[in-house]
């Protein structure tokens, strides 16, 4: 096997670190695992506060403790996102992901909510994107199935309750489980994932910034019961910069250069 000329390499390295500047990495923006064993980074929205409880964990994985647990349905905890993200509401590319454990309580969720404000319940909620366990669908359409997952888009072409149900998507079951939120780079495609399973895929939502998350249900009724969630994290890929998106183009043009002289010159050897 013949080795790498080292200018070839040098453009395989160039070419490589220029694409993954210029197509972007995920940016964490926020992530509790509830391991400081506090809710500093929460504000309640109603009912009481969560509590932290060390019997159940998911996050970190192998050596974590705690992780946030309700017993009622009315308490609902929130998270303004613009803190996080240089003052700068989350755009584009991004993900919710939430662990729950789907205990007896029957409505639990998570939520991806944008306001005409400055965060959580300020001026007109202009977005709101949901996952986890429900009680009801009404996506036109759809028929509620109880041994499923459930997603939510406020408004927008497809808008409504409805099932995570594709071929393969996880079925309820006690224990914790992986919930995803996955906004495509044209704000308009919303991805919803069960143990990162697709369950449904939502075109034609209402672009909106996310400005804040929230946990739990938020209303008082029979959904009392006790559910937990740990490992609650956004993430963002960066929108590219045009100028970082020539400089990868130049990069791959530098490295077909040196191959081509490479394989000039091996034929010249022969």
């Amino acid at each position: 096997m013949r080795n790498k000329s080292l200018p070839t390499v040098w453009a395989l390295a160039l070419a490589a670190a220029i694409t993954e500047t210029a197509l972007g990495q995920q940016n964490t923006i926020f992530h509790d695992d509830f391991e400081a064993a506090n809710f500093d980074n929460w504000t309640v929205a109603s009912g009481t506060n969560m509590t932290i409880d060390s019997t159940r964990n998911v996050d970190p994985a192998g050596w974590g403790r705690n992780s946030a647990h309700s017993t009622a349905s009315e308490v609902r905890l929130y998270h303004n996102l613009a803190g996080d993200n240089g003052g700068a509401e989350v755009d584009g590319a991004s993900t919710l992901t939430t662990w729950i454990y789907d205990g007896t309580m029957t409505r639990t969720y998570v939520q991806a909510l944008g306001y005409s404000g400055d965060g959580y319940n300020s001026g007109a909620l202009d977005q709101l994107w949901g996952i986890g366990k429900y009680t009801s669908v009404s996506l036109p359409g759809d028929v509620y199935d109880p041994t499923k997952y459930q997603g939510r888009v406020l408004y927008g072409a497809n808008e409504g309750w409805f099932n995570l149900n594709l071929p393969g998507c996880p079925s309820r079951s006690s224990g914790w489980h992986e919930f995803t939120i996955s906004r495509e780079a044209d704000d308009t495609t919303i991805d919803f994932y069960v143990d990162g399973i697709l369950g449904r895929e939502i075109t034609g939502s209402r672009p909106e910034t996310w400005d804040s998350i929230t946990i739990g249900f938020g209303f008082s009724s029979s959904s009392n019961g006790d559910t937990w969630y740990d490992g609650v994290s956004v993430t963002a890929t960066p929108v590219p910069e045009p100028s970082l998106m020539s400089l990868s183009v130049l990069g791959w043009i530098v490295l077909a250069a040196a191959s081509v002289s490479r394989r000039k010159k091996s034929a010249c050897n022969r």
